[in-house]
């Protein structure tokens, strides 16, 4: 075998990554052993709207926490910055269609955040829940870099405005400390405009 069979486990070569959970995976608390992610166990389609929720919840988590990881100088920014813009991105699509009704979720092809926004706006509105438009806004500008959800994976970028309005065709930057307090607004808003959502992050009325 190759220099790999030399410096690595047999484990870490061949046993399974997902395994059937049992009685070995249990534990007090989410801090105790042993530590792992437990995934699937989603039954109902009625639930979507509270699975995209809480899907949305680690992405935005993992996105913060690249991103402290960062300010505390534990990573270089430029090793991570499509990774935790990629999080954040993803996680205000998961957002804004887990605030969308059954028939307009299942539109699974939909990706443009601005129009994910104006589509979320409108049924919000229908259910007498008023959307800020400063929400839109900003869902728009990170559609313009990322339209399609493949600029932060694949580098393709679209062309960011600025404020002016004038397409910014140069290198551009992200302050760290805005983006994290952009985000968490953003999260926000669109967290306390949907009672599902709410319910799904562990809020309860």
């Amino acid at each position: 075998m190759g220099a790999a069979s030399n410096t690595h486990s047999k484990d870490a070569m061949i046993r399974p990554l997902f395994e059937p959970m049992d009685e070995t995976h249990e534990r007090p608390d989410e801090w105790s052993g042993p530590l792992g992610f437990v995934i699937g166990g989603f039954a109902r389609p009625s639930m979507q709207a509270e699975r995209d929720g809480a899907l949305a919840e680690q992405y935005f988590a993992a996105a913060g926490a690249l991103i402290d990881a960062i300010l505390d100088r534990r990573i270089a920014d430029y090793r991570v910055a499509n990774a935790a813009l990629f999080l954040y991105r993803h996680s205000f699509e998961l957002l804004l269609k887990a605030g969308l009704p059954p028939k307009a979720r299942a539109e699974k092809n939909i990706h443009d955040l601005g129009k994910l926004a104006r589509s979320y706006a409108h049924h919000r509105k229908e259910a007498d829940e008023a959307v800020p438009s400063w929400i839109i806004k900003r869902c728009d500008e990170l559609a313009a870099i990322d339209p399609g959800s493949e600029a932060f994976r694949y580098g393709e970028y679209g062309t960011p405005k600025a404020k002016d309005g004038k397409p910014i065709i140069d290198e551009i930057h992200v302050d760290l400390l805005h983006l994290k307090a952009a985000m968490t607004a953003l999260n926000a808003a669109l967290v306390e405009n949907n009672s599902l959502i709410r319910m799904a992050r562990g809020d309860r009325p």
